[in-house]
């Protein structure tokens, strides 16, 4: 077996099997492509847990809208080899932009009753692509095979060819650590031309961490210490949120920019040596004091620029332990001229 890659494979939707049996059921989509043929394999439970976290965090888009779209659509069918870095064809879900984690929602394997489970709702954009020859899925994730004397278990293909880890790769502190890293999450982005329409798919487990490192380790926040083991995303009380920005809505930067910073606390905030960056990793150091229940707004020099495309803000103290971390989406931006609330 070849060794594991972050791949996107791309092509067209010749048929889909589910599974709602086993500990960590996958849905299936046979995938044809550039001469070959790769199955896509995608969790739909957490072996984890029997309890809510079985569940997997669930975003769809039927109106996709980010530069990702204008760079899939300049690739050839078949499987490319994806650079974990930001500006080629990797996704991040934390630092590129593609959408609002607070959309995402719990969502059960497989339950009776119409669309309301997600098998359902995969179901629902692969027949759609299955019933349209022009139509594309672009599948992230990291590829096994080829398996050359070893047909494919689902599909019979041979050799076996496939994706997994359909899913955010990175904040995991379990067993999945060594799956860590940014800029390598995978997800499933569709394509119909015919309708001039981009649609996605993006998927975590509720046990990852919402806010990641450089490694795509979890990121504690600073009254970790006093709230016991394991207290991540779920149970924390940040020092300062980033609550507002103001982010050119084009790429003419005419006018100054700005992250507004709240501090939630009963006491001043000095916020003296704390970071601001931006998705590109360029920093602006802060200094002054937050007054408490206040909201502060703090420009930004032309150096760090919020890309009107979609992108991420960061907020670290003066020991580079996150505070806090917002992203916004390029149709956000547009939409509302650029204001942005968190």
């Amino acid at each position: 077996m070849a060794d594991k890659s972050y791949s996107v494979f791309s092509g067209r939707v010749v048929d889909r099997q589910p599974e709602t049996w086993g500990k960590t059921p996958h849905y299936h989509i046979l995938l044809e492509g550039g001469g070959q043929r790769f199955r896509v394999a995608i969790n739909t439970r957490s072996g984890t847990s029997h309890s809510r976290q079985s569940d997997l965090l669930y975003f769809a888009d039927d109106d996709f809208r980010h530069d990702i779209t204008l760079r899939l659509a300049g690739v050839a069918d078949g499987e490319i080899a994806v650079q974990s870095r930001p500006g080629g064809l990797a996704l991040d879900y934390q630092r590129g932009g593609m959408f609002d984690r607070r959309h995402m929602r719990r969502i059960p394997a497989n339950r009776p009753g119409p669309r309301n489970d997600l098998v359902d709702e995969l179901d629902f954009y692969v027949e759609r692509l299955r019933t349209d020859p022009t139509s594309r899925l672009h599948a992230y994730g990291t590829r096994w095979g080829p398996e050359l004397h070893t047909p494919d278990h689902i599909f019979g293909f041979t050799p076996g060819n496939g994706i997994h880890d359909v899913h955010m790769n990175q904040g995991n502190r379990d067993e999945h650590w060594h799956d860590n890293g940014i800029w390598s999450d995978g997800g499933l982005i569709f394509h119909e031309p015919s309708q001039d329409c981009w649609s996605a798919i993006l998927l975590a487990f509720q046990t990852q961490s919402w806010h990641t490192d450089d490694r795509g380790e979890p990121v504690p926040y600073p009254d970790q210490q006093h709230r016991g083991p394991g207290s991540f995303d779920d149970d924390r009380a940040p020092l300062a949120r980033i609550v507002g920005a103001f982010v050119h809505p084009n790429d003419e930067k005419g006018g100054v920019e700005h992250v507004a910073i709240r501090n939630d606390g009963h006491d001043p905030l000095r916020v003296s040596g704390w970071r601001l960056l931006n998705r590109n990793g360029d920093t602006m150091i802060l200094d002054g004091v937050v007054p408490p229940h206040t909201v502060h707004c703090f420009p930004l020099p032309i150096a760090v620029p919020l890309s009107s495309r979609g992108g991420m803000i960061r907020l670290l103290d003066g020991d580079g332990q996150e505070v806090d971390g917002v992203s916004y989406t390029r149709h956000e931006a547009r939409r509302k001229h650029g204001t942005l609330t968190f």
